[in-house]
């Protein structure tokens, strides 16, 4: 989805250069957090996401496609191996809950305790790794990395006891606001997207660590489901949150 963001224009002073140089250096500032978000080994998020039915979702990826998904209402764990083979693993109150139907049974009697293994083709593969791309973060963040573009840095602020400052480009429903830690390397900490063509509510995305490792080890093969016939049931089951669903 492309974006676009009206220029920052400075507040009128007395000085106006001085405010053009100061939004321009804001702009600077923000266009090297992105970059440092970009060039990090890997990334640790948590956003809210329909495949969780609204909760939030705790995304951990690394430049080799290793990828991690853990729902923080718990209803499900995600891995990818180097964006390839792909395991799930639903909680089982959520299984109790759709044993009320022999479909339901037959997933609880199959996955309790188990992973599902997907299929390459599947839907509930497809939008986890899709998840994983982070394409929407990316893509505010390639905008947000331009130079050239003028910024406005609002007063410090904290964010889970770190500082941070707010820095702005865009103005009302139309404008992205950086938390950007305060430092020599300031990473961004938050990204909070207001543009009414993005979601027609602030969406809110938590970068919570940078550079840690990703591991992904397959499950023991006698903790392993796989079938098609039970991967069908669990995308009529226990993916509602899926695109088409």
């Amino acid at each position: 989805m492309a974006l676009t963001l009206t220029a920052c224009q400075g507040e009128a002073s007395s000085s106006g250069s001085n405010t053009k140089r100061g939004n321009d250096a804001d702009g600077k500032l923000l266009s090297r957090s992105m970059q440092l978000f970009r060039d990090a080994s890997s990334v640790r998020v948590t956003a809210r996401s329909a495949v969780a039915m609204g909760s939030a979702v705790e995304i951990s990826v690394d430049r080799d496609k290793n990828c991690r998904v853990d729902a923080q209402n718990g209803f499900f764990r995600v891995a990818v191996e180097r964006g390839g083979r792909t395991w799930m693993k639903w909680r089982e109150d959520l299984l109790d809950n759709a044993a009320t139907t022999p479909d339901g049974e037959r997933l609880d009697k199959a996955l309790r305790g188990k992973w599902l293994e997907l299929g390459q083709d599947g839907r509930i593969r497809k939008s986890m790794v899709d998840l994983c791309t982070m394409a929407s973060l990316h893509n505010v963040a390639n905008v947000l990395a331009d130079p050239r573009q003028r910024a406005i840095r609002e007063p410090e602020t904290t964010e889970n006891g770190e500082r941070v400052v707010p820095v702005r480009r865009g103005e009302d429903r139309n404008s992205v606001t950086a938390y950007v830690a305060v430092g020599e390397k300031p990473y961004p900490r938050k990204l909070v997207v207001d543009i009414a063509t993005f979601s027609p509510t602030p969406v809110e995305f938590k970068l919570d660590a940078y550079g840690e490792p990703v591991t992904v080890t397959p499950p023991p093969a006698s903790l392993t489901v796989r079938s098609a016939p039970v991967e069908a049931l669990a995308e009529k089951n226990l993916a509602a949150g899926l695109p088409g669903s």
